[in-house]
């Protein structure tokens, strides 16, 4: 009877464990496969201007003469004057100390080297001269309450300036993103809004579920007539790193910013 007991035992905590595993690793990572092969297609057809709005943001660290480059961040394009372009960001991304910025638009050539990993295994990692062709990019305004800040640079060619949405922003409505995850530059996902505005980690923010990874960050949202939906700032991940939920700060928030980065 003992032995029956102990066996009952066991197998119920064997259970437990492998529900417990589907709930939190295997339903998220078929939901994450879903999110990554998602296309709106009505909306894949108006991106080759809109993505032109686009840029990335890579800083750059300077010591003792010698300049480092590390990770990538994503901003969007929303106001020119003269040869000056105004992107709005996140915060988190340009808010570190003696850090530069470097900007690369859709413009941009990608200039490599080739590093030989192990046998039939290459990485490419960008060249001097992919670094010495990026633009500077200066801080305009960081704000004190939101994960947001703005950045400009200048550039004699001619990108897209991205309007902001005016509607409502309510649950199941469309998103693209457009950023540079892990890398990758000018990535597009595609989700639905599945939260109003909520709570997370300090940050007033709206869930969606359009595929997102490191180097989102600052990327934008856009609503199905290519609007400004929102700026990306966070995401929500499982313990093996499966994709859940973004987060971004919807278009009110972000332009209530740069109202008050205008009239600082």
């Amino acid at each position: 009877m003992k032995n029956k007991n102990i066996f009952f035992i066991i197998s119920s905590i064997i259970i437990i464990v492998i529900v417990f595993v589907i709930i939190k690793e295997v339903i998220p990572m078929i939901q994450e496969s879903d999110c990554k092969n998602r296309v709106f297609q009505e909306m894949q057809n108006k991106t080759d201007n809109v993505i032109r709005g686009i840029v990335g943001i890579i800083p750059e660290n300077t010591k003792d003469g010698l300049s480092s480059h590390h990770g990538i961040g994503s901003g969007v394009i929303f106001d020119k004057k003269d040869n000056t372009y105004y992107v709005i960001t996140a915060r988190h991304i340009v808010n570190i100390e003696n850090n530069k910025f470097k900007i690369f638009t859709k413009d941009t050539e990608f200039s490599s080297q080739t590093i030989n990993v192990r046998d039939n295994i290459n990485f490419e990692i960008p060249d001097d001269n992919y670094y010495d062709s990026l633009l500077d990019g200066k801080i305009e305004y960081i704000s004190k309450t939101d994960d947001l800040a703005i950045l400009s640079f200048e550039y004699e060619g001619d990108l897209t300036i991205l309007d902001f949405e005016t509607k409502k922003i309510t649950k199941n409505d469309k998103i693209m993103v457009i950023s540079h995850p892990e890398g990758n530059r000018y990535q597009i996902s595609y989700g639905y809004i599945k939260s109003e505005l909520i709570n997370v980690n300090g940050d007033k923010v709206i869930e969606h579920n359009a595929y997102m990874k490191q180097g989102n960050s600052g990327g934008v949202s856009l609503s199905d007539n290519m609007k400004i939906s929102g700026i990306n700032v966070s995401g929500s991940f499982t313990l093996f790193g499966h994709f859940k939920s973004g987060y971004m700060i919807p278009y009110n928030i972000v332009f209530d910013n740069i109202n008050a980065w205008k009239n600082q």
